[in-house]
């Protein structure tokens, strides 16, 4: 059987490989070959790559054994700060009512030259605005049921609440309007009820 002379890329020493073989066609066509597996780990040890952080885009350097042992998805982060934000973000995505991202939709489609975020944490200084438009400082929150019932617990609501209000006094000294959308029944008319009066106060703020 013809055999290929290849170069391994990290101890360059010289090996021979069956021509025509699948799996050894696959490491001929790779950028890097090896001619063993202590050397494909000792090259993959020493080897850095560089991918922007997957929360804020910010440039990270690491191994790629370190990202191939601990991140099955491949994303990499500039530290725990910015990998516990991402992922709770995803938990929030996960939590939102389906009249919520009604709402957000309708909006977006209604207004869509306007910045419009959902579940945005910049706007009243960490704390989590359901949907923002920070080019009018203007601030939406769809409080549902949980936020005056101790459906959860007289605790969980009892924090609940405390946040609600301290979002209100940092809207209030930053001059954000906030506007606070309480709802018990969670029906599309009541997102179309509240569609019409956010609209026409987000005209208002335009104009």
């Amino acid at each position: 059987m013809e055999k290929l002379i290849l170069t391994c890329n990290q101890c360059n020493k010289k090996f021979t490989r069956p021509y025509g073989v699948n799996r050894t066609r696959k490491k001929i066509n790779c950028k890097h070959t090896f001619c063993s597996l202590e050397c494909t780990k000792k090259y993959r040890a020493s080897v850095f790559i560089e991918k922007p952080c997957k929360y804020c885009g910010k440039k990270v350097r690491r191994k790629i054994i370190w990202i191939k042992k601990n991140n099955k998805n491949q994303n990499i982060f500039c530290n725990k700060s910015c990998a516990a934000s991402y992922n709770n973000t995803l938990k929030r995505k996960s939590r939102r009512s389906k009249v919520e991202i009604m709402l957000f939709e309708m909006l977006k489609k209604e207004f869509p030259k306007l910045n419009i975020i959902n579940n945005d944490k910049k706007l009243l200084d960490g704390f989590e605005t359901d949907i923002a438009i920070p080019s009018l400082k203007l601030g939406i929150e769809w409080n549902g049921i949980i936020h005056f019932k101790p459906i959860h617990g007289q605790i969980k609501l009892n924090k609940v609440q405390s946040n609600d209000a301290k979002k209100q006094i940092i809207a209030q000294q930053k001059g954000i309007n906030l506007i606070i959308i309480p709802d018990f029944v969670s029906t599309k008319a009541r997102v179309k009820q509240a569609f019409v009066s956010i609209s026409k106060i987000i005209r208002q703020l335009i104009d």
